[in-house]
């Protein structure tokens, strides 16, 4: 696992007992700064992302650091976006999402493909400022007295398009389809045609006036710290949630679709490999992470949940038919 607070890499058994940690935070051979991303390639050994050095660093599980690639991360997220393939490819979105980029394990590029960019993601902040909020529907832009500083926080609930690849290489696509609410799925290899299509039709999940307080209570005491206004247009959260939240493929192929709940509890629509519908699936008591998808096992489920304290665990629990 990686510890992103850390920039530790930590390796443990399969019966959940400690072997060893890798890393630590710097810019020397085998430290990390700012890692976000960790990878199993096919020959057991782990790759981490590390934006804030240029590079990806591989780790033996027993014997520790072994490489790096330079590498000049275009954009960072919270958590990488890319993944490993099973042959041991590298993909990852580029910039504008649309596009992609493969590499092969000598970090050597084989593929690539650039999607055109969304004129509407290139405003700046500073531009959405003086244009009004209105320009920017998925985001909050701010700008500091000074003008020194600049950025934009993303308005809560509102919709967005989720994308995943899986180990075989092949792109997964998840849309919000409005009103009526649902979502739809669709399979694609890479820039390849679409090979799959699955729509789903699902009764509105309200934002609650709790919920709602909440996130902006959020929002506020972040701008807050910037030292800007404070006062937004609020009216951009939507009233109601997006009906896909996120997605991922299990080790045998079958669709998990993370869908909000009346209740808050984590539940996923579960799809086989050929679209068609096997069941819901609610993990009642652990409070799984909603931007870091699971990793299921023919009946294992493993993931990243908090407890009462907001204290991270990663938990391996068994998947039983209700009923």
């Amino acid at each position: 696992m990686l510890d992103s607070q850390a920039q530790e890499v930590r390796v443990f058994a399969a019966d959940g007992s400690y072997r060893a940690t890798y890393g630590g935070e710097g810019d020397g051979p085998g430290e990390l700064r700012g890692a976000h991303g960790l990878m199993l390639d096919p020959h057991g050994r782990l790759w981490v992302t590390d934006p804030s050095n240029s590079r990806l660093s591989v780790f033996d599980p027993e014997t520790g650091f072994l490489d790096s690639f330079r590498y000049n991360f275009s954009f960072v997220n919270y958590i990488w976006q890319g993944t490993m393939t099973a042959d041991g490819r590298i993909v990852r979105p580029t910039r504008s999402r649309q596009g992609f980029e493969v590499y092969d394990l000598n970090m050597e590029l084989v593929e690539s493909f650039s999607a055109p960019e969304d004129r509407s993601r290139g405003i700046s902040a500073p531009e959405a400022v003086q244009q009004g909020e209105r320009s920017t529907p998925s985001s909050f832009a701010w700008q500091s007295r000074d003008g020194r500083r600049s950025g934009f926080m993303s308005v809560p609930y509102f919709p967005r398009g989720v994308r995943y690849y899986d180990r075989v290489g092949t792109a997964w696509v998840g849309a919000h389809e409005g009103d009526p609410a649902g979502y739809r799925i669709r399979r694609q290899h890479l820039a390849g045609d679409t090979t799959l299509l699955v729509e789903a039709r699902k009764p509105h999940v309200p934002v609650t006036r709790e919920e709602r307080s909440a996130a902006i209570q959020r929002i506020r005491e972040a701008l807050r710290e910037e030292g800007v206004d404070t006062d937004r247009d609020w009216s951009k959260i939507p009233d109601v949630k997006p009906a896909i939240v996120n997605l991922f493929t299990s080790e045998e192929g079958n669709i998990w679709v993370r869908i909000p709940s009346v209740n808050g509890a984590p539940t996923w629509d579960v799809f086989s490999a050929d679209g068609t519908y096997a069941g819901t699936a609610t993990s009642t008591g652990l409070n799984a992470l909603p931007f870091l998808p699971p990793i299921v096992r023919s009946d294992e489920f493993w993931a990243i949940v908090t407890d009462a304290f907001d204290v991270q665990h990663v938990v391996r629990a068994r998947i039983t038919p209700s009923g």
